[in-house]
């Protein structure tokens, strides 16, 4: 059995018009330097990761954010529902922790990492890539000894799941044009 068989892909996730107007309300979000783990406390650190993020909650004051967060989670838990189908899986997943949506501009990029923290667990990412109006800003996955780089192709509507844990190292490449827009979220 291959890794790269647990990292799922599901297109048209969302109906088209749904998108537009996520990616409307992404256009005039506020969006806040996106932090890494580093020690004790988050820091950001450009030369980690160069991103922008926008936190939806359904505890915000904001009537839209809370909107927002409550038909992605829908939308995200019916991926999950998939993916769980798709890989055999039987145990049930208790909950999604987090829904940003995260802004990478010209030069934005994540460098190689996984997602799964003794502090932060996580089980399973999610990645919905909402536009394709850029350049750069790949998706790519590799195995965990660094071989086999494996990269997603960016498509709107496109929504990727795989497991938290260090077996799936993956990327963001540096936005050489435009400005990419994805959610991300995460299942324990």
């Amino acid at each position: 059995m291959e890794i790269k068989n647990f990292i799922k892909i599901f297109d048209e996730v969302l109906p088209w018009n749904v998108l537009s107007n996520l990616i409307s309300f992404a256009n005039v979000s506020n969006f806040s330097e996106t932090k890494i783990r580093g020690g004790d406390q988050p820091i950001t650190d450009f030369k980690v990761r160069r991103t922008y993020s926008h936190t939806l909650s359904n505890l915000n004051m904001s009537l839209s954010n809370i909107h927002w967060y409550n038909l992605l989670y829908f939308y995200l838990r019916n991926g999950l529902a998939l993916y769980q189908k798709d890989c055999n899986i039987s145990e049930t997943i208790a909950t999604i922790s987090t829904i940003e949506i995260l802004k990478y501009e010209n030069s934005g990029f994540y460098t190689w990492h996984t997602d799964h923290f003794a502090d932060i667990p996580r089980t399973l990412s999610c990645i919905l890539l909402l536009n394709n109006d850029y350049e750069g800003g790949n998706l790519c996955f590799r195995n965990p000894d660094g071989s086999g780089e494996w990269e997603v192709e960016v498509k709107p509507n496109r929504l990727i799941i795989w497991p938290s844990n260090f077996l799936y190292p993956h990327t963001v490449k540096p936005v050489t044009k435009g400005r990419r827009y994805s959610v991300v979220a995460w299942a324990l």
